[in-house]
């Protein structure tokens, strides 16, 4: 009987190398509307302000934990892809292809399914494997729920707030826009069930789940970090910890919009900000990676 040979689809976000790669980015992420002055000169500062253009730590994370992942993983092809700069999804699927691979077992570093944003990488997988007739793929739509997931954030957690009673602790993840739901119910429920999760085992007597970087339009999920800001400070908390763990990385949303504009808010108030480490290519955190993406290999 013949076997088809399965390769790996490493997805992810994406992140600008340069100044002269932001228009093309920020282009790509609004659909293909170019970028006001005012949005170039805004996001510029966000990247000036954590160091984005010296740090190439910040500029390879994504290919920094995909080498980590495939050493976890038995020996396949692989090829990554990002959303938003090149190599793109229909490249990495083009790489795979040549290598011979019949069945693309695909994975986005976001831990949580959302139609909007899980579902662009989806969407993008289906149209360059529509160019190939014998080519069949495998969508891991989310991973949250592999222990090795709660183990990360449990250990990381715990050294962040010290067993500490005066802290109150806010589990953050990226908004998603209000437009008819999209999954948006399901989205926060499962964010609400790992945060529970690892809120229960760490025995926090004061938590929320709330949503950060929303853009400036529109409706968008809520509660705010703003809001849950304001709810900690009334609990009379003294130290706020955050736990962004709807991202798996340090990156603008977390090293600006957390660590600047969540900081500033609170410290403002006279409480202290604390944060969470990133797991970035910790290996605990991408053996959940690596563990869902086996069982799909043998399903």
């Amino acid at each position: 009987m013949k076997v088809e040979k399965k390769g790996l689809l490493f997805l992810s976000y994406g992140s600008p190398l340069s100044k002269d790669d932001l228009v093309p980015y920020m282009t790509s992420i609004r659909r293909g509307r170019v970028p006001t002055e005012a949005e170039i000169t805004n996001l510029t500062k966000r990247y000036d302000t954590i160091g984005q253009w010296e740090n190439i730590e910040l500029q390879t994370m994504a290919e920094c934990q995909y080498k980590a992942l495939l050493t976890l993983l038995p020996t396949m092809p692989s090829a990554i892809g990002f959303l938003h700069m090149k190599p793109s999804i229909a490249d990495a699927v083009d790489s795979l292809v040549q290598q011979g691979v019949e069945h693309i077992i695909a994975i986005v570093t976001a831990p949580f399914f959302t139609a909007l944003g899980t579902g662009a990488y989806e969407k993008q997988v289906q149209a360059a494997i529509s160019n190939y007739d014998n080519v069949t793929f495998d969508f891991i739509r989310s991973w949250w729920d592999q222990p090795t997931f709660k183990e990360y954030w449990v250990k990381a957690l715990s050294e962040c707030v010290h067993n500490a009673k005066d802290v109150f602790v806010i589990f953050s993840a990226h908004s998603i826009p209000l437009i008819n739901n999209h999954g948006g119910d399901s989205y926060a429920l499962a964010l609400e069930e790992s945060a529970k999760e690892i809120a229960e085992y760490c025995k926090l007597p004061n938590w929320s789940v709330a949503w950060q970087s929303a853009a400036p339009h529109g409706q968008w999920l809520g509660p705010t970090v703003e809001d849950a800001i304001n709810e900690a400070l009334q609990t009379g908390a003294t130290r706020i910890a955050f736990v962004p763990f709807g991202f798996v990385s340090n990156h603008v949303e977390v090293l600006y919009d957390n660590d600047v504009e969540c900081k500033e808010l609170v410290e403002a108030k006279g409480a202290t900000y604390m944060r969470a480490p990133m797991p970035n290519c910790n290996e605990t955190f991408l053996q959940a990676m690596a563990s869902a993406i086996i069982e799909r290999i043998h399903s």
